[in-house]
């Protein structure tokens, strides 16, 4: 057989590439991704954990109180109740028992199903099948391809009824959840404390959106002092179970909507890179609002977002952000505690390194499975506390990172919960551990 010559070697390579650049071409169309060179903060100094809790996470629901995303505390008759949102699209009321230090939890409902979801469900044998199809999680890729029908519950929060719409008897006045719902928009539970919890759909879009959208990734929710809710959108364009090709892709495509009872949702600023958590601010000025490495602040009064950067660059991507008066040791100052996913910060970072690269992003998501992208990232377990005006107090971390992509941290009793999309239980860590 002749060997080729140059230029036949030359014609074979071209058109090797240009097989090549169809396909990613045609991936990322069925993708809907097109990869954009964007420019992202210096990586900080190597993250340096302050306070180590190695050793001591205890996993609390293995296999069951899987994906646990987002976590709220409440207290009714004098005893307190931590909600989660689940990844298999359950919202689970979990109680700790004070004398001995177990845990008990039972499901309120799944956000899946009922009137107005992407698959309504007609009667109780078609609930039942959705049960039997969502009682295997597929995962923090949903390998299953659940979510859709399952919902995928993210932001929690404990608010009044009479906030959220008009309460027939004031006097009685019920704590309700708010659920930023990735797939089935902006809920509300009622019947928290009881076993028959009722849900309602409050938003499937905004009011100026066509017909035919519907939310495809709401993340997290927080309400003003006037009652109005403002929730993040974190894209229009992927769903929560391809999240991270809306972080490689590097389009601003995410949005802040603001709930008003009786006058819907509203778009209040947009063109956002992946805002994530959002919290008031300690002064209630302002809204601080997760976006890559990056908090932003919303100006209340102004209605838009600040030039300046509440902090410029986090030690890891952050997740979700909550307000408190207390650090998770116990000790009383005014602070932010901020769930870290991945890190963040020197030697070497992913998201970093191919942030101005397009071509590589575009080869990543077009040809590596998405199941191996999120594999690939390094495990990292930690989560941040920030004081009043966004300095870095200190970063609590696990060397061993047993529960790693923390999204949300409360602290219960005489233990501090680790919530992560990504683990299949729920983490605790004895506050003793930390302090």
């Amino acid at each position: 057989m002749p060997f080729l010559n140059h230029g036949g070697v030359a014609r074979t390579v071209s058109f090797l590439v240009l097989v090549v650049v169809i396909y990613v071409q045609w991936m990322l169309s069925t993708k809907k991704a097109s990869p954009i060179a964007i420019s992202l903060p210096e990586l900080p100094s190597p993250v340096t954990f302050g306070r180590r809790y190695t050793g001591h996470v205890e996993k609390i629901g293995e296999n069951d109180l899987v994906g646990p995303e987002s976590l709220v505390v409440s207290n009714y008759k004098d005893i307190s109740y931590m909600f989660a949102a689940l990844g298999d699209g359950r919202i689970a009321r979990i109680e700790e028992n004070t004398d001995d230090d177990t845990v008990q939890w039972n499901t309120l409902l799944r956000t899946g199903a009922g009137a107005g979801a992407h698959h309504p469900l007609e009667d109780d044998s078609a609930q039942d099948d959705l049960n039997e199809k969502c009682s295997v999680w597929g995962g923090p890729a949903d390998l299953t391809n659940t979510e859709l029908k399952c919902g995928r519950p993210l932001g929690l929060l404990l608010v009044k009824r009479s906030t959220v719409e008009d309460h027939p008897d004031e006097d009685e006045d019920e704590d309700v959840l708010v659920v930023a719902d990735s797939v089935r928009g902006l809920l509300m539970i009622t019947g928290i404390y009881g076993n028959d919890a009722q849900m309602t759909v409050l938003a499937t879009r905004a009011n100026s959106d066509e017909d035919d959208y519907s939310f495809s990734l709401l993340n997290a929710a927080v309400q003003t002092p006037n009652g109005s809710l403002y929730v993040t959108e974190t894209s229009t364009q992927f769903y929560r179970r391809r999240i991270f090709y809306a972080a490689l892709e590097g389009r601003k495509t995410g949005r802040l909507l603001r709930y008003t009872k009786g006058q819907g949702m509203e778009v209040v600023a947009d063109s956002l890179f992946v805002p994530n958590g959002i919290t008031l601010s300690h002064d209630n000025k302002e809204l601080l609002i997760i976006s890559g490495v990056q908090v932003l602040r919303f100006s209340l009064a102004q209605q838009k977002i600040l030039p300046d950067r509440f902090v410029h660059v986090l030690p890891g991507t952050g997740d979700n952000i909550k307000r408190s008066n207390v650090l998770p040791t116990g000790e009383s100052r005014p602070c932010y505690i901020l769930g870290l996913g991945s890190k963040y910060s020197q030697p070497f970072s992913l998201l970093e390194k191919v942030s101005d690269k397009p071509l590589i992003k575009a080869i990543i998501v077009a040809l590596v499975p998405y199941r191996i992208i999120v594999n690939l990232i390094p495990k990292f377990s930690a989560f941040a506390i920030y004081d009043e005006i966004g300095n870095l107090v200190e970063v609590y971390g696990d060397d061993n990172a047993t529960a790693p992509w923390i999204s949300e941290v409360e602290v219960v009793g005489k233990h501090i919960y680790l919530g992560s999309w990504w683990n299949n239980f729920l983490g605790r860590v004895p506050v003793s551990a930390v302090s």
